[in-house]
């Protein structure tokens, strides 16, 4: 076959081309270049745009050749629909990008604090209860002098500062109700809340980058190199906070279990534990947070779908009949306004 030939043949075929291939050549072409993009690679995106919006056009033609009312309507149609379809997957690639980069620096660096803040004054805790038990020791000392009596006295000064920093259960962290106690929140359970809501705001972001993988671009990869490796950043640091947070919860429970077991056969119930430690409730568990996340996912990638919809729609419209019918067409995709 002749070299034009071929070309001939490559041109027939991107005829055929869906307004969705046409959104994954651009999509896997500009996945290739660098951040950001020289000028030959910006002009080679741009003659890749054009090509697509002339075969989209062409296929309308096709579709509805002839000059007849019906058919010039039909043909305009048509073109529009295609033209709005393959520059919303172009709006999309764009939106995803922008929302991962954001959401990855801002949702990972605050969810890594709240659980390192969280373990820093869990470990107050268990300091405050080191605290006690040394200024009772020390107050047990009889010293030889002066001088060491007065470092006794520095001593438990200085422990004193620590003594009262306890989040023991007490009996205002809970109702007794038959043999059950209703859990009230504390300051603890609110810390883990707030960590895992922003956890599963980043696995949502995730998720979502999937499903639009998988329904508009035929599982071809979305993000581009910089909201990528921010994501994955963000994920590894989150989880390695977590594990970290996890497993320093265990070393509490293997140190103290003996201990709490010994105060509640003394005190009712009530220990020097956290309320929900000894439950486990104060561990996070990723993957049921991952699980929650899936659906959550999936309703923000229809809302970034929806949008991208918008935009396009909003920018042929406003290309075509001016930037009153397009204000019009988007309020009414989104739903500003009734038909």
């Amino acid at each position: 076959m002749t070299l034009s030939a071929n070309i001939k043949r490559l041109d027939e075929i991107e005829l055929r081309l869906s307004p969705k291939e046409w959104a994954i050549r651009f999509l896997d072409e500009s996945r290739g270049f660098q951040t950001p993009a020289s000028r030959r690679e910006f002009d080679k995106l741009q003659k890749l745009m054009a090509d697509a919006f002339q075969s989209l056009s062409q296929q309308a033609k096709e579709q509805y050749p002839g000059n007849k009312p019906e058919n010039i309507r039909a043909r305009k149609r048509v073109d529009r629909a295609l033209t709005i379809e393959y520059h919303a997957l172009k709006k999309l690639i764009g939106i995803v990008n922008e929302e991962i980069q954001q959401r990855a620096a801002l949702a990972g660096l605050d969810a890594a604090l709240k659980i390192s803040t969280l373990q820093t004054i869990i470990l107050q805790d268990a300091f405050s209860r080191t605290a006690r038990k040394a200024t009772e020791w020390i107050e047990d000392i009889k010293t030889s002098d002066e001088d060491d009596e007065n470092n006794r006295q520095v001593m438990l000064v200085e422990l004193a500062a620590y003594t009262d920093i306890s989040l023991a259960e007490r009996v205002t962290d809970s109702l007794p109700l038959g043999h059950l106690r209703l859990r009230f929140p504390t300051v603890v359970d609110n810390w883990v809340r707030t960590a895992v809501f922003l956890i599963e705001d980043l696995y949502s972001h995730q998720a979502a980058v999937k499903v639009i993988q998988e329904k508009f671009f035929d599982g071809h990869p979305v993000l581009y190199r910089p909201a990528e490796d921010g994501l994955k950043r963000a994920i590894k640091e989150v989880e390695d906070a977590v594990h970290t947070f996890n497993d320093y919860l265990a070393i509490r429970g293997r140190l103290f279990k003996a201990e709490w077991d010994d105060e509640d056969e003394r005190q009712e119930g009530l220990t020097s534990a956290i309320p929900g430690e000894r439950e486990g409730l104060l561990k996070i568990n990723l993957e049921m947070v991952a699980g929650a996340a899936i659906r959550t996912g999936k309703d923000l990638a229809k809302e970034w779908g929806k949008r991208a919809k918008a935009e396009a729609t909003f920018d042929i419209r406003q290309k075509d009949e001016g930037p009153d019918a397009a204000a019009e067409e988007i309020s009414l995709t989104m739903g500003w306004i009734k038909e």
